[in-house]
């Protein structure tokens, strides 16, 4: 939480410097100070209107900043304020801004995102999550509250190229038990994006303590997650929505799974099995 805020400081650092550039910029800055959260959910034409100064002058202000650009500074707010905004909050600000212009900018920001998680695949601590999952006997994916909707997802692919994957909230019983796993046989997997649950915050770090590895996919290398894990992957979200956009960890999680599968032996032949076991039982549709 200290290097969140002292990331909100600096933010609010560059604005006091950009402030002493020009009466525009002194505007600008003022009004983004006071509305740090809201901002997140605003393009540059509604910043604009709101101060009675051009789109231009707004793309320049973010400029002086140090930024590629409203929308490259917009993201880097986004990595801070959207840990703090509640869903009515988020209701509020949506509300106010439902227009063309703002999926627009949705939409841009989730292009920059797939961007990100092509470097992302080239980190090293990428390919140590791909060796972990390759060398552990036990995958456990563990996550709470909405970041939990990641799981059956994941679980479901992991189980089609390799036996021992389960997936675990803190609404099962086995929650309360994770800890007798054999620590030298399990990987746990987390996943834990904004708002970060407390539950699955502590149980990291009680697991990590245990002598567990603990990999965590979140949304920031300062994410609370980041420090009660052994390994973390960085993957945007888009926080402009009324609730987070989780279409880049899919897009993540099924490259990662992608990747795992080409070094999985035998998986041709489980793959197989598999489709005839869907025959005989006649899973899918057929005219």
């Amino acid at each position: 939480m200290d290097q969140v805020i002292s990331a909100i400081e600096k933010i609010r650092a560059q604005l006091a410097q950009a402030s002493k550039e020009s009466p525009t910029y002194e505007k600008l800055a003022y009004y983004i100070d006071k509305n740090l959260m809201r901002i997140i959910f605003m393009t540059a034409n509604e910043v604009a209107a709101e101060n009675n100064v051009s789109q231009g002058s707004v793309s320049r202000f973010c400029t002086s900043l140090g930024y590629r650009g409203y929308n490259d500074f917009l993201r880097n707010v986004q990595q801070y304020v959207s840990k703090e905004i509640t869903a009515p909050q988020r209701f509020q600000y949506t509300s106010q801004n439902n227009n063309d212009h703002t999926i627009s900018n949705i939409l841009e920001m989730e292009h920059k995102n797939i961007d990100e998680i092509e470097a992302l695949l080239h980190h090293p601590n990428y390919e140590k999550l791909v060796s972990l999952i390759l060398s552990k006997e036990h995958i456990v994916l563990i996550s709470a509250r909405m970041s939990a909707t990641l799981l059956p997802y994941t679980c479901y692919l992991f189980n089609k190229i390799r036996d021992d994957v389960s997936s675990v909230t803190p609404y099962l019983p086995q929650w309360d038990t994770l800890n007798l796993q054999d620590p030298q046989k399990t990987l746990f997997l987390s996943f834990a994006f904004p708002r970060y649950p407390n539950v699955l915050l502590s149980k990291m770090e009680e697991l990590q303590k245990a002598g567990f590895q603990v990999a965590a996919i979140t949304d920031s290398l300062i994410s609370p997650a980041s420090a009660v894990a052994n390994l973390t992957l960085a993957v945007p979200v888009t926080s402009s929505s009324i609730f987070d956009i989780y279409s880049s960890p899919l897009l993540f999680i099924n490259l990662l799974i992608r990747n795992v599968s080409k070094r999985t032996q035998g998986l041709s032949e489980r793959l197989q099995s598999i489709e005839r076991q869907d025959e005989i039982h006649g899973i899918y549709y057929k005219r």
